[in-house]
């Protein structure tokens, strides 16, 4: 007898979701969007496949929608005694496979669990544990995938996977972001409903799906200062460009970013890792020709200081007045972020639109030392920081442009 399973008709945002081969997806979506229904029939799908399907939510109630989509899908299987189900457990089995669904306000009830397929839903609830310390590990032994969906709170853990997943370029992390009105599904009435009693700040959150910027955030005014033109070298004939550079080659980026210092704009900036150091600095030096450079400020530590000596002895780069580095401590670099930081509050500088670039300074922490009651400045685990440290190096050099000129006007 042929079976019917009964899998949702996929809304375009469902399908960018559904048809992805990333092995970790992150889903932050408005209420009703349809993220959870989507999951659903990824479970189901992924049943059908005798795979080992792992649900789990903060409490049980939040888990309800999910498994009552999953058993409508399933109806006739589940009629026919062909898929079995246990409403005590919230367990489905059918043909090897099974979907299970658990809570997980407290990260260990997951211990001792399997997954081929791991769907933390409202994952902005949980304790960031229920992934790194339990449900990471659980996937190791199959190489199984991840699933985070949730409504957006403020920035917190889910953000900053959200970050991460949108800044990795190696195909296993993707992001997806869709507002309540993307669901056409979803009627006039009912999101009339639904945002009837919401202040302007709920519904951009539960609706739009957008990450509210937190109290303890180190960047403020981002949005009003990421509308730099693109220009060309000709519009900056005569002007001042000096570059900030932070080195990687791995594990972090190398990043570069020029910023005119006459007209306060970023002109260019550049992201990549794991290319050879040959390589990064022949970028560098093209665009230093390009945007005729006048001073280079890179960062010195680890790896920075046998770069900045060949950029030094760079023929290319004899147009660049000065190539300095740039010493990172506990002491010089509050001061150095601190800069940029006012930068943005007082809008003194406009940079290029990028959301990668975005991402990192809306992701960026500060805390306090314990032992020395100074602030330290990071990105969050997990999140790169090296956009931010060009872009501070850059504007640490705009700033003494800015200076010599108040000197020489005196």
């Amino acid at each position: 007898m042929e079976l019917t399973v009964h899998l949702p008709i996929y809304h375009a945002r469902q399908l960018q979701f559904r048809n992805s081969p990333a092995k970790r997806k992150v889903i932050a979506a408005g209420r009703r969007g349809g993220k959870t229904h989507g999951v659903a029939g990824i479970a189901v799908e992924a049943l059908g496949q005798r795979r080992r399907v792992l649900e789990a939510a903060p409490v049980l109630d939040q888990t309800e929608a999910f498994w009552e989509a999953c058993k409508r899908m399933l109806r006739e299987p589940l009629a026919a005694g062909v898929a079995r189900k246990n409403e005590t457990d919230r367990l489905i089995e059918m043909d090897g496979g099974r979907i299970r669904c658990k809570t997980a306000h407290d990260a260990d009830s997951l211990r001792g669990d399997s997954a081929d397929l791991l769907i933390l839903d409202e994952f902005s609830l949980m304790d960031e544990s229920a992934w790194t310390e339990v449900g990471a590990p659980m996937l190791l032994d199959n190489n199984g995938d991840a699933v985070f969906i949730g409504t957006p709170q403020r920035h917190n853990h889910f953000y900053n996977l959200f970050q991460r997943a949108q800044a990795d370029d190696s195909g296993r992390w993707a992001a997806f972001h869709f507002p309540s009105t993307d669901n056409p599904y979803l009627s006039r009435e009912a999101l009339a409903e639904i945002t009837s009693d919401m202040t302007a700040s709920a519904y951009r959150q539960e609706i739009l799906a957008e990450f509210l910027e937190g109290e303890g955030a180190v960047f403020r005014n981002i949005a009003a200062c990421m509308h730099a033109p693109k220009t060309t070298p000709e519009e900056h004939a005569g002007h001042r460009i000096v570059m900030g550079v932070d080195w990687a080659k791995s594990q972090d980026y190398t990043c570069l970013s020029l910023v005119c210092s006459t007209c306060k704009t970023e002109v260019e900036h550049d992201r990549f890792n794991t290319i050879d150091y040959v390589i990064q600095r022949g970028r560098l030096a093209a665009l230093a020709t390009k945007w005729k450079v006048g001073e280079i400020l890179a960062e010195t530590n680890s790896i920075g200081t046998p770069n900045l000596e060949m950029l030094r002895r760079d023929d290319s780069l004899s147009g660049v007045e000065r190539i300095l580095g740039f010493d990172t401590t506990a002491v010089s670099k509050p001061p150095l972020i601190e800069n940029l930081v006012l930068a943005f509050e007082r809008a003194e500088c406009q940079w290029l639109p990028d959301r990668i670039w975005q991402n990192e300074l809306e992701a960026y922490e500060m805390k306090t030392s314990a032992n020395t009651g100074r602030p330290t400045y990071s990105a969050p685990e997990g999140i790169h920081d090296d956009c931010v440290m060009s872009m501070a190096l850059a504007w640490r050099q705009a700033l003494r442009e800015k200076r010599k000129a108040v000197s020489r006007q005196g």
